[in-house]
């Protein structure tokens, strides 16, 4: 069995949740070493969390997560959450509103939908509404290599695409910022996160 030697970017999801759920993450997205002091190191100022100690590493040093990097997540999770209201409400709709959701890319294939509604990445919406597509892009030039009809489609999709400037968006710096929070500032978003916290 190999030994750790690091963590990938879904399990960084999955961590921040766990640690959240746990108390070891607080709603701003910093640690709370107080809760599991024997988790934490803190070197140069900045707290870290021990993911693996090092006599069980592939490294043989401790694996850890600072909170530069939780830092990092929370903007990006504010970042796509933001993103995915502006764009809904863009069409005139809202998330109750959404009966599919797609989550594309080869990363969004390891991303588990309750571990990034726990931290506010994606809308808490039933959990079966989401479905996992992989390497979409990939997926898509094989179809259209194999039937080249699907061109058409291609075409018409491609005329119906519209250019969303996110900067010229008032509301899109203010909603940026109550998304810099766990899940949200508006705990109403996130029933579900409400009862598990």
């Amino acid at each position: 069995e190999l030994r750790p030697t690091g963590i990938c970017g879904s399990g960084i999801i999955d961590l921040a949740a766990q640690m959240f759920r746990a108390g070891l993450l607080d709603f701003r997205g910093k640690m709370v070493p107080d809760r599991a002091a024997h988790l934490f190191v803190q070197e140069d100022g900045i707290w870290y969390f021990r993911l693996v100690p090092a006599k069980e590493s592939g490294t043989n040093q401790d694996l850890l997560i600072g909170q530069p990097e939780i830092d990092s997540l929370i903007r990006s999770k504010a970042a796509m959450f933001t993103i995915l209201e502006t764009l809904v409400g863009s069409v005139g709709l809202g998330f109750d509103e959404v009966s599919a959701f797609f989550v594309a890319g080869t990363f969004g294939n390891f991303i588990k939908p309750e571990s990034a509604i726990t931290i506010g990445m994606l809308p808490d919406l039933p959990r079966l509404l989401f479905e996992s597509l992989g390497n979409s892009s990939l997926g898509g030039a094989v179809r259209l290599l194999q039937e080249p009809e699907v061109v058409r489609e291609v075409s018409r999709i491609r005329a119906r695409i519209t250019y969303l400037e996110l900067n010229v968006h008032q509301a899109f710096m203010n909603q940026f910022s109550a998304a810099k929070f766990l899940p949200h500032t508006d705990g109403s978003r996130f029933p579900s996160v409400q009862v598990q916290v």
